[in-house]
């Protein structure tokens, strides 16, 4: 969080891309920033506490629209459950609505695959070198990626991605 949080100003408007039950988005609003909270179930959308800074947007990443431009976006580990041939037209869409100074934070298993796992949950797994060739095609740059291990929802161990992003003016 603090990497992100470290490059935008105070105060501004991140988008959760991705929130579920909302975790990161009550961080962000008790940290004193102006949040939309997208996701495309509405139940989970349902379970995030009313906030004074807080947006909520139902839609899936292929259809969001948003008249807002955001100083942030956040989207941890929420793309990934995209199948492949719709993650780079995902990103695309996001990042329209990412202001000409603004910064992504992207969370992604690494590997080489599109699964589901054993609560039938779809991910798809990026090599290090595939997930740089498509942030790269939209002109977009990476300040830092960093690996991390960690355990899945089903208790398997897998390698992670955290990727700072910022647009490529």
């Amino acid at each position: 969080f603090q990497k992100f949080l470290n490059y935008l100003p105070k105060k501004s408007s991140i988008l959760d891309a991705g929130c579920g039950t909302g975790w990161d988005t009550n961080f962000f609003l008790s940290n004193g920033y102006f949040v939309t909270a997208l996701d495309a179930s509405v139940k989970l959308l349902k379970l995030i506490e009313t906030h004074k800074n807080l947006t909520k947007i139902e839609s899936d990443f292929l259809n969001f629209k948003s008249e807002t431009i955001f100083e942030g976006i956040w989207a941890s580990f929420s793309l990934q459950h995209l199948p492949k041939n719709d993650f780079k037209t995902a990103l695309k869409i996001l990042k329209n609505s990412l202001s000409e100074t603004g910064f992504f934070y992207i969370g992604i298993h690494e590997g080489n695959k599109e699964i589901r796992d054993n609560l039938g949950r779809y991910y798809s797994y990026y090599a290090e070198s595939e997930i740089r060739g498509i942030i790269l095609s939209l002109n977009l740059k990476i300040l830092s990626l960093d690996k991390l291990e960690s355990k899945s929802f089903d208790g398997k161990k897998i390698n992670t991605m955290h990727l700072l992003i910022q647009k490529n003016n």
